[in-house]
C-alpha cells in the first residue's frame, strides 16, 4: 500500500528537477532526525522550541525563538502519531531536497490521513526544513487493499482525475458546460435576428411625387 501512495506523491509532486548532488548516508541521517523533530514537536505541538534548530528563516517567517515558543507558528498543525516517521524523495537538487511524509492520525483521533510535501535546503553543513505543505488525503479506513487519496487533482474533470475507487469526482461533461452555454446565447440571438426579419413588411402605397420646378410654370 505504501509503495502505492509513494507513487501517487510522485505524480501530485510534478516532475523532479535535475539532480545536483546526491545524498550520503550522513545526509539521510539527518534529514530523517531532524524531520522527526520537526513533526514530533513543531507539528504535533508539543514543544515547538525544539523544532526551533531545524527550521529555515524562510518558514520562520522573522519570528524569534520566545515567539515561536508560543506555538502560534506558520506550521500545518496535526496529531501524528508515532515519533519515528518515514519519507520518501521527491527530488533532489544542489540547493533542495523535496520528499513526501506521509502522517496518519494517532490513535482515537478520528482524522483522515495526509500526505505532505516537505522541503528541506543545506545550511552550513545542516538540513533545515523550509517549507511543509499538505498534498493529499488518505482515508484510514481501506477499500479492498487500496487507500483512498483525495486531492485537489480529483476535483478537475476527465479521466485523469481520480477519484474513490478510479472514479473521477467531477464528470468531463462539466468541461463542456460553459461552450454550451454560449451555443445557447448565440443559438437564441440567431432566432431572434431571423424572426424579426421575417416580420419585416416595407410599406405600403407609391412613392410621393417629385417637386415640380418653378420654371416649369
Amino acid at each position: 500500500m505504501l509503495v502505492v501512495l509513494a507513487t501517487v506523491a510522485l505524480s501530485l509532486a510534478g516532475p523532479a528537477g535535475a539532480s545536483g548532488r546526491r545524498l550520503t548516508a550522513a545526509d539521510r541521517k539527518t534529514i530523517s532526525a531532524n524531520i522527526n523533530t520537526f513533526v514530533n514537536h513543531a507539528v504535533k505541538r508539543l514543544n515547538p522550541t525544539a523544532a526551533y534548530r531545524v527550521v529555515a528563516p524562510e518558514l520562520l517567517s522573522g519570528m524569534t525563538r520566545k515567539q515561536w515558543a508560543k506555538g502560534s507558528i506558520p506550521v500545518y498543525p496535526y496529531p501524528a502519531r508515532g515519533v519515528a516517521h518515514g519519507w520518501t524523495i521527491l527530488y533532489v537538487t544542489r540547493d533542495e531536497v523535496a520528499v513526501n511524509l506521509i502522517l496518519r492520525p494517532k490513535p482515537g483521533v478520528k482524522m483522515r490521513g495526509i500526505l505532505f510535501n516537505l522541503y528541506l535546503r543545506p545550511a552550513h553543513g545542516k538540513w533545515l526544513i523550509d517549507s511543509f505543505m499538505p498534498a493529499a488525503t488518505i482515508n484510514t479506513e481501506l477499500f479492498g487493499n487500496a487507500a483512498r487519496v483525495t486531492s485537489v487533482r480529483d476535483f478537475m474533470p476527465g479521466v485523469q482525475s481520480g477519484g474513490p475507487h478510479g472514479k473521477p469526482l467531477v464528470s468531463s461533461a462539466v468541461a463542456y458546460i460553459p461552450f454550451g452555454v454560449l451555443a445557447l446565447v448565440l443559438l437564441v440571438l440567431a432566432g431572434a435576428l431571423t424572426f424579426g426579419a421575417l416580420r419585416y413588411r416595407p410599406r405600403g402605397g407609391s412613392l410621393p411625387p417629385f417637386p415640380t420646378s418653378r420654371r416649369a410654370k
